[in-house]
C-alpha cells in the first residue's frame, strides 16, 4: 500500500514540478518582451 502512496507522491511531484517551470517560463518570457518593448 505504501508503494502506491509513494508512486502517487512521485507522479504529484513531476507535474508541481512541470506546472511551476510552466508558471516561471511564462513570467520570464513576459518581462522579457516588456522590457525589450521599452526604448533604450
Amino acid at each position: 500500500m505504501s508503494d502506491e502512496i509513494n508512486q502517487e507522491r512521485a507522479a504529484d511531484g513531476v507535474a508541481d514540478a512541470f506546472a511551476a517551470t510552466a508558471i516561471l517560463t511564462v513570467i520570464v518570457l513576459g518581462l522579457y518582451l516588456w522590457l525589450s518593448g521599452m526604448p533604450s
